[in-house]
């Protein structure tokens, strides 16, 4: 990961963290408002309770008389605190779950742009490398498909116009061709300066032939 995208990542995350704190906050703000409501409530329920008391004194009813809601509230005030805190806990927790997938979306985007930077390289460097049959098998082909003999020269020029692209020239050509020779695959015949080919009429290409790989300048 590069300084620029560590920043940026960084940034995204210190952005995330603020707008969550704010929301926090916020809905902090609120549950306290609705204890302090409650709690207003209770205040007023208790001052009702002690006035009924007074009235059920008055009138000698002890029958139904009711435990002090002191411990009441108290239980009451304690669930409403645990439920604050849970549903802040709720509402935290997919924010911050939120961030880091984001965050791990993010850096598997960056890794996967490398990768195919990476691999868009490597074809740019293969551009140009020897593709399909090995050029033994194309020459010996070639050679097969032909009435008379011909010379390294016209051998290279057939191939290269049948697979443009392809490293193909005459010194090269001849070099392999010579391999055909040595492999008894092929005929070699002079005559004055000038050097034939012809393939062999019985000839079996090998199981593998590896592709050729020599580069030679052209003649």
């Amino acid at each position: 990961m590069t300084v620029q995208e560590n920043t940026t990542l960084k940034a995204a995350y210190a952005d995330k963290v603020a707008a969550d704190l704010a929301e926090n906050t916020a809905e902090q703000d609120r549950i306290r408002a609705e204890i302090e409501t409650l709690q207003a409530q209770l205040t007023t329920l208790e001052t009702d309770h002690t006035l009924l008391e007074s009235v059920s004194a008055a009138l000698g009813d002890t029958t139904g008389a009711v435990p002090p809601p002191r411990r009441a509230a108290k239980k009451i005030a304690a669930v409403a605190k645990k439920a604050a805190a849970k549903k802040t806990a709720e509402a935290v927790a997919p924010k911050k779950a939120g961030a880091k997938k984001e965050a791990a979306k993010k850096t598997t985007t960056v890794a996967t742009k490398k990768t195919a930077a990476t691999t868009d390289k490597a074809k740019a460097a293969n551009t140009g490398a020897d593709k399909g049959l090995a050029l033994t098998e194309l020459i010996h082909a070639h050679l097969s498909n032909q009435s008379e003999p011909v010379t390294a020269r016209e051998i290279a020029k057939a191939l290269a116009d049948a697979n443009p692209g392809r490293n193909v020239n005459d010194n090269l050509v001849r070099t392999t061709t010579e391999r055909l020779v040595a492999r008894s695959r092929a005929d070699r015949i002079k005559q004055g300066s000038t050097v034939y080919y012809t393939a062999k009429a019985d000839a079996a290409p090998a199981a593998s032939e590896p592709a050729e790989k020599v580069t030679a300048a052209a003649s």
